[in-house]
C-alpha cells in the first residue's frame, strides 16, 4: 500500500482571519489554470442566466498523479483553519477520495499568557499543519501521520515563544502571496515557489515531505534549533531487504513479548548507527552498541555487560526494531536450526546475489540457500575439518542472510499425545524399539552430541523467569472425572511404581532448582519457575502436579511408561508437562525451568511415546519486525 502523503499544508487564524501560507506539493500551471477559469473576460461582461443555472462541476476525485487537486487555498483555509474548542486535538475530515489529518496548535492561550507574561503577544491566534492523505489509508497510518503533525506544531510552538520564528516566517509568507498577485498576468509565478526561495520554515516542510516520500524517517533540525525526528514504520521496513508489509499495533504487540533470551541484530553497519546518533542520544544506547558481537550474546548478558537493566535493554532495542534498525533474534549457537525463508527471492541476477559475491568472494548466495531448503541446523553444516576461519565464515553468513530476511528460525515444540490405546508392554517395547518415531535429531534438532562451532557458541540461558518479563503459560485443560476419584499415582495406576519410589520423586521435586549467578540484573526479578509449586506434603506433590497438568486419560497413559518408573525422570516430567502443550519452545524451557538442553532433549527421548516435536518459527519473534505469516514450516516426529 502507498503510505506516501499527497500534500502537506500550512493554515493559521490570526486577528487578520485565516490564511493558507504554504503548501507543497504545488502546481504552477493549475494554480494559473483555476485563476484563469475564475477570471471573467471583461470587467463589464454580463452573467447570462445560464451560467447561473449551471449546476458546478463535481469532483469525483481530487487525486492526481499521486498530487492533491482541486481545492483552492481559500477553500482550505476555511477548512483547516478550525475554531479555538478544536484545537490541540486530533483533526481529521474526510471529502471525496482524500482524508486530512492534523493537530491544531493554539497561541496566546491563558495558561501561556501566566508563564510567560513578559512575552510579547503573537497576532497568530492558532495554526495547523495539515497532511492530505488518499482515503483508503488505515487507521496506522494516519495516527502516525497526526503524531508528526502533532510533533511539528509543538516544535514550531515551541519556536515561536522562543523567538517568534513562526510570525517572522509567517510575514514573509505574506508577503509573498501580495507580490505574486501583483504581478502582471505573462509574468506571473506561484507564490509558493517565492516562498520556498524565502521562508526557512517552507524549506523544513518541504524537507519533511521528501524524506516521508524517501525513506519514512524525517529527520529535521527546525530553525537549527529543536530536533524533530519521526518514523513512519510502515514505509521504513517495507524498505528493508525483506520488504515485507508492517502493521504497526502488530509491531508494537510484538516488541512486548521479549524475552530475556533474545537478542538483537542489526540491520545496518554499527558505525553508521552510532555517526547518525545526535550529540544528546543516551548514553545507555551509546553502551549497548558498544558490546561486541551482540547477536551472539542474550539479552540477560548484554543487559550485564552494557550495566543497564533488562527493562533499558528491552526499551532500546525496541526503538532500533521500530526505527529498523535492528531486528529480534535468537542468539545464533550451533543448535540453532534454520530453513530458507517462504519470500526469499530465488532469481539468479538478484542485487542481493551481487552484494553477497562482494562480502564473500568465492561463495555463491543460491549454493548456500539450498543448503537451506529443509530445516538444518548449524552444527549439521559444519564439517569437524573445518577450520575456525571456515566455520567463523559460515558463521557470518548466516548473520547475512539472517540480516536479509533469507532465513527463518525454527524452534522445537513439544506436544504431549499419547496413544490411544496401548497396554504396559506395549509402552515399553515402542519406548525402546521405535526409532523411527518421536526421533529427535532426524528433522534439524541436533543431539546433546553434536559438534559445536566455536565461534558463536553461547551460554545456556539459565535462569528461571522473571516474573514481570515474561508471561505465565496459560492455563492448562483439566478434565476431572465425573464418577471415580482420580487414583493415586503411586496406587494401581502402574503395576511397578512404588510408593517408595514416589515418596522419594516428591522429596527432591519439593528442593528448589540451583540458583545461576547473573549478577544484579535479574536479583531482584527472581521467581520459581511455573509448576514446582508442591503440597505441604511431599508424598502428595507430585501426583498434585500431575492432577492438575494432566487430565486423568494423560495421566494414565504417560505413568505406563516404562521411564515414570524412575523418580528422577518423574519428577523432571512432572516439572516440565505444563510445557508440553506445543505453547512453549525447548530454548524458553531452558530459561524458564533452569535446565540444560541435553536434559530436555533425554527427557523427551525417554518419553516420546506419548510426546511429539513440532518445528515451526517463533511468533513473538515474527510479530516484531512484521505481520505475522501464515505460512509456517512444520516438521513432526
Amino acid at each position: 500500500m502507498d503510505v506516501n502523503p499527497l500534500c502537506i499544508i500550512l493554515v493559521k487564524n490570526g486577528s487578520k482571519g485565516d490564511r493558507l501560507l504554504f503548501r507543497y506539493p504545488y502546481s504552477a500551471d493549475i494554480t494559473l489554470e483555476t485563476k484563469s477559469k475564475n477570471k471573467r473576460p471583461t470587467p463589464y461582461s454580463l452573467i447570462t442566466e445560464g451560467y447561473i443555472q449551471s449546476p458546478p462541476e463535481t469532483h469525483t476525485s481530487n487525486i492526481s498523479n499521486g498530487k492533491l487537486v482541486g481545492f483552492s487555498d481559500k477553500v482550505m483555509s476555511n477548512l483547516f483553519a478550525v475554531k479555538s474548542e478544536l484545537c490541540d486535538s486530533k483533526f481529521e475530515l474526510k471529502v471525496n477520495d482524500v482524508r486530512f489529518v492534523g493537530h491544531p496548535i493554539h497561541l496566546n492561550s491563558t495558561a501561556d499568557i501566566r508563564a510567560r507574561d513578559k512575552r510579547k503577544h503573537s497576532s497568530i491566534i492558532l495554526f495547523n499543519i495539515v497532511f492530505a492523505l488518499k482515503a483508503t489509508q488505515n487507521h496506522d497510518v494516519v495516527n502516525c501521520y497526526h503524531d508528526l503533525s502533532k510533533r511539528l506544531g509543538l516544535a514550531l510552538r515551541h519556536e515561536e515563544y522562543r523567538c517568534h520564528f513562526l510570525s517572522s516566517e509567517a510575514k514573509l509568507m505574506t508577503v509573498a502571496h501580495d507580490e505574486a498577485s501583483q504581478l502582471p498576468e505573462d509574468g506571473q509565478i506561484s507564490p509558493f515557489q517565492l516562498i520556498l526561495d524565502r521562508s526557512l520554515l517552507a524549506r523544513h516542510l518541504r524537507q519533511a515531505y521528501d524524506e516521508l516520500c524517501g525513506s519514512g524517517v524525517v529527520q529535521l533540525r527546525l530553525n537549527n534549533w529543536i530536533e524533530v525526528s519521526f518514523c513512519l514504520p510502515h514505509k521504513v521496513h517495507h524498505n528493508l531487504a525483506t520488504g515485507l508489509p508492517v502493521d504497526c499495533q502488530g509491531l508494537v504487540d510484538g516488541l512486548k513479548n521479549l524475552k530475556p533470551y533474545h537478542t538483537f541484530l542489526l540491520l545496518v553497519s554499527r558505525g553508521d548507527l552510532l555517526r547518525s546518533l545526535p550529540p544528546d542520544s543516551s548514553q545507555a544506547l551509546w553502551r549497548l552498541l558498544h558490546v561486541e558481537e551482540s547477536h551472539l550474546t542474550p539479552f540477560f548478558t548484554l543487559a550485564a555487560d552494557a550495566d543497564l537493566t533488562l527493562t533499558q535493554v528491552f526499551m532500546l532495542v525496541g526503538h532500533l526494531v521500530y526505527w529498523g534498525k535492528a531486528t529480534i533474534i535468537y542468539p545464533v549457537c550451533s543448535t540453532n536450526t534454520y530453513v530458507l525463508s517462504h519470500n526469499a527471492p530465488t532469481v539468479i541476477n538478484s542485487q542481493l546475489s551481487e552484494s553477497f559475491r562482494e562480502q564473500f568472494p568465492g561463495s555463491s548466495l543460491h549454493v548456500v540457500m539450498s543448503e537451506f531448503s529443509l530445516p538444518t541446523s548449524l552444527s549439521d553444516k559444519t564439517h569437524p575439518i573445518d577450520s575456525p576461519l571456515q566455520q567463523q565464515e559460515q558463521v557470518q553468513q548466516i548473520v547475512w542472510l539472517l540480516k536479509h530476511g533469507l532465513l527463518q528460525q525454527l524452534h522445537t515444540y513439544v506436544y504431549l499425545a499419547p496413544p490411544p490405546s496401548l497396554d504396559t508392554e506395549v509402552m515399553r517395547v515402542g519406548s525402546r524399539d521405535q526409532g523411527g518415531y518421536g526421533q529427535l535429531g532426524s528433522h534439524g534438532t541436533s543431539s546433546p552430541a553434536s559438534t559445536s562451532i566455536p565461534t558463536p557458541t553461547i551460554h545456556e540461558p539459565p535462569p528461571p523467569p522473571p516474573s514481570s518479563l515474561s508471561h505465565d503459560p496459560p492455563p492448562l485443560p483439566h478434565d476431572p472425572p465425573s464418577s471415580a476419584p482420580i487414583q493415586h499415582p503411586g496406587g494401581v495406576g502402574h503395576p511397578d511404581m512404588t510408593g517408595a519410589a514416589l515418596h522419594h520423586a516428591a522429596v527432591q521435586l519439593s528442593h528448589p532448582a540451583s540458583e545461576s549467578d547473573l549478577g544484579s540484573v535479574c536479583s531482584d526479578e527472581r521467581s520459581p519457575s511455573p509448576g514446582v509449586t508442591v503440597g505441604a506434603t511431599p508424598e502428595d506433590s507430585v501426583g498434585r502436579i500431575l492432577d492438575t497438568a494432566l487430565t486423568a486419560a494423560e495421566r494414565e497413559m504417560v505413568m505406563k511408561v516404562e521411564a515414570a518408573r524412575n523418580p528422577d525422570d518423574l519428577k523432571l516430567f512432572a516439572k516440565l508437562c505444563i510445557y508440553f502443550r506445543g505453547q512453549h519452545h525447548i530454548e524458553e524451557m531452558m530459561y524458564r525451568a533452569n535446565l540444560r538442553r541435553s536434559q530436555i532433549l533425554y527427557l523427551i527421548d525417554k518419553f516420546r511415546s506419548v510426546l511429539l516435536t513440532c518445528l515451526h518459527p517463533d511468533h513473538s519473534i515474527t510479530l516484531s519486525t512484521h505481520t505475522q505469516s501464515h505460512h509456517v514450516g512444520v516438521a513432526l516426529t
